[in-house]
């Protein structure tokens, strides 16, 4: 089974970045790409008198809505043209690029897309137009929060990373072993290469590195690559630090478990949440644990 990814868009100048992305992935996993759209209609009334008026206000916001609809019918249209040919050209024809639109919350609209596509990932921004939009960084926050799909939320940068050193932050939740093997899995046909981090307050070393040696204990016995790196740093400032490693170990991409409070809700209370995350300006990776 080839296999879907649902790549939602906005039209802002973002959509072409994550379109990108998605185009990358779906070269390197052989899946095909659902574009979809979401957007609000409204009814206005006239100021006319009730009968003649509330008509008359009905029928023009139709023709508006009708207008509306189109014109991003063909906007949605013209983006899949464009992935198509981009596709093409780069020697992967066989993958589809098919688009669906509905009006209405786009939170809702995009959890009601994933159910019905039920797609093996989901690419979409971490910012956007509006807040509303469908590529903002608080959608893409709240989807991670309420799918059990991974989703990409991807920055809006010119030259994005492709896919090689894997950074997972850990709070060494019991998860993590079959998070990561879920993970490799998805990112199979890829050369990658997983560095585990766990961020501790200074003075708290001893009892990291132990959980940090429980987790490479497990990770051996789900058949984890021997190139795996386990990493403890302590601090007291856990975004720099969070800066520093993704310098130091060039990480293309940072996955994490994600919870509805913090990333890491009994992080050595340092507080480190999925917003820090996406201030990090790389792709990030939300793989759900399965209940």
């Amino acid at each position: 089974m080839t296999g879907k990814i649902l790549v939602p868009v906005d039209f802002s100048n973002h959509t072409m970045v994550s379109c990108r992305y998605a185009i990358y992935l779906a070269k390197s996993t052989g899946k095909d790409i659902i574009l979809f759209h979401s957007f609000f209609d409204q009814i206005y009334f006239s100021d006319g008198g009730f009968a003649t008026g509330f008509e008359s206000g009905i029928m023009l916001t139709d023709e508006i809505i009708l207008d509306f609809y189109k014109k991003k019918e063909i906007r949605l249209n013209e983006i899949a043209m464009e992935m198509r040919d981009t596709l093409k050209s780069h020697g992967s024809p066989a993958i589809t690029v098919d688009c669906q639109m509905e009006s209405g919350n786009p939170e809702v609209q995009i959890l009601n897309a994933i159910s019905r596509t039920e797609p093996d990932m989901i690419v979409m921004g971490s910012s956007g137009i509006g807040k509303k939009s469908l590529l903002s960084g608080s959608v893409a926050r709240r989807i991670m929060d309420h799918t059990s799909t991974p989703v990409f939320a991807i920055p809006n940068i010119e030259n994005l990373p492709e896919i090689s050193q894997v950074g997972y932050m850990t709070n060494f939740d019991p998860a993590d072993p079959d998070v990561i093997t879920g993970m490799e899995t998805l990112l199979s046909s890829l050369k990658i290469q997983v560095h585990c981090l766990h961020i501790c307050q200074p003075g708290k070393e001893t009892e990291a590195k132990a959980g940090m040696e429980k987790l490479s204990v497990k990770s051996s016995t789900h058949g984890k690559s021997p190139s795996m790196q386990f990493h403890v740093k302590p601090g007291h400032d856990p975004n720099e630090i969070l800066q520093d490693f993704i310098k130091e170990n060039r990480i293309s991409i940072l996955a994490f478990i994600p919870h509805k409070r913090n990333v890491f809700r009994s992080f050595n209370r340092q507080n480190l949440t999925k917003d820090d995350l996406f201030l990090t300006n790389i792709p990030i990776l939300a793989i759900p644990a399965r209940s």
